[in-house]
């Protein structure tokens, strides 16, 4: 009974609210602690209140949580000291209600009612507006287009300013080379935000690179600082490039050979590859890979194309000759090859040894001949013109003491 009773006061007051003054500002609004707070307000007051615009008019915001204390001998000193400081900023006269909360901090986060005041005339608003004070930021709101090599693209980083008098002040970083452009925005309800534009020319090696959004809030009291930031990876778009061939495998007679077509693209590239055999060109596959077991057909010359929806990009030629023979055989004429290598120096050496030498009294033999022959004609000499004693010689011993002719002829 007595939350009906309550449900029709409020309906009926909310309603003689209305026939008498009606407010407009944001339902909830969001601060940051040791800031301060604009809280956009405008009101219309009835034809006939509209007198009390010029008698000292008074704009309060009265806390919920202490909206039973008000206007009673409860109310004391401590309570006012819990709520904070405000500042009518907008002209009332013009029935312009803005007001900043300074010095907030997370303790003054509340339901916030308005209240006007004039000489003998005030009423209060019933529907509040809720007032989250936090210690810390939230991250900024960012806007990436899809960006393409070689045309420009814009990242947008948005963070709200709820206290005019220290906008945040919002870059990026890295900027790769780009121009960074700052401006506040004013929203519908009143509220501001201050957004950061970079506007660069991506190519490819941007792709996947980190770019972080910085805000930087200052604040009322002498405290640092306070930082929020998000951080984004870019995805670029962009042509094949480095399109390349690679390949697995021996090329022999007989052996399994794979080509792998490789290529840096975003999105990932299709491929197709092309012989040329005898000055004709054909399409021998559609896959990144192409295998085969090689034989004569297999010899030309291969070409990769990667391709997708920004270009193409072939790779360089790939000559591919096919041996004759498989490379089993190849190792078996290359070992009898080196066999044969191996075994003629072994041959010759062989040979050499076997060969006959002379003896040396064979060679004594022959000399005792030879000498034997030379005394001849002396012996024959001595006969005919005078009679000597013959000598005797005796090959062995003459012969090791190395005498000549005539040291033999000496001693007869």
């Amino acid at each position: 009974m007595i939350a009906a009773d309550f449900l029709v006061f409020s309906t009926i007051l909310s309603a003689a609210w209305c026939n008498v003054m009606k407010i407009y500002a944001p339902k909830t609004l969001n601060a940051t602690s040791g800031s301060c707070l604009l809280i956009p307000c405008r009101f219309e007051i009835s034809t006939e209140k509209e007198k009390y615009l010029d008698l000292s008019p008074e704009v309060t915001w009265r806390r919920g949580t202490l909206w039973s204390l008000y206007d009673t001998e409860a109310f004391t000193n401590a309570h006012r000291e819990k709520e904070p400081l405000i500042k009518v900023v907008g002209d009332l006269r013009k029935k312009n209600c803005t007001s900043v909360m300074m010095n907030l901090t997370s303790q003054h986060s509340d339901r916030y009612f308005f209240r006007f005041s004039s000489e003998g005339f005030s009423v209060t608003e019933t529907t509040a507006v809720q007032i989250g004070v936090s210690d810390s930021l939230a991250a900024p709101y960012v806007i990436v287009p899809g960006l393409r090599e070689g045309e420009v693209g814009n990242l947008t980083c948005t963070v709200p300013a709820p206290c005019p008098s220290n906008s945040p002040n919002v870059t990026w970083d890295p900027a790769f080379g780009g121009n960074i452009t700052q401006w506040t925005q004013l929203n519908a309800d009143g509220t501001q935000n201050v957004s950061a534009i970079l506007n660069f020319v991506p190519s490819f090696h941007h792709h996947e690179l980190k770019v972080n959004c910085v805000s930087i809030h200052l604040l009322d009291r002498q405290d640092k600082p306070l930082l929020s930031h998000k951080t984004i990876i870019l995805n670029v778009e962009y042509p094949p490039k480095e399109t390349q061939i690679s390949v697995t495998g021996s090329v022999w007679l007989g052996n399994n050979v794979t080509l792998t077509c490789q290529s840096n693209a975003n999105p990932p590239a299709v491929h197709r590859w092309f012989m040329k055999k005898h000055g004709i060109v054909e399409e021998v596959g559609a896959l990144r890979v192409l295998s085969f077991t090689a034989t004569h057909n297999n010899s030309g010359e291969y070409i990769c194309e990667a391709q997708n929806l920004h270009g193409a990009g072939n790779s360089t030629i790939l000559q591919i000759t096919v041996p004759g023979i498989s490379f089993t055989a190849f190792l078996a004429v290359l070992a009898l090859f080196s066999l044969l290598l191996f075994a003629l120096p072994i041959v010759l050496i062989y040979r050499r040894c076997k060969k006959p030498h002379r003896s040396e009294t064979n060679q004594d033999q022959d000399i005792y001949a030879n000498v034997s022959k030379a005394t001849k004609p002396h012996q024959l000499q001595s006969n005919t013109y005078e009679t000597k004693e013959t000598c005797t010689v005796n090959p062995e011993s003459t012969f090791k003491k190395n005498l000549s002719y005539e040291d033999i002829y000496a001693n007869c």
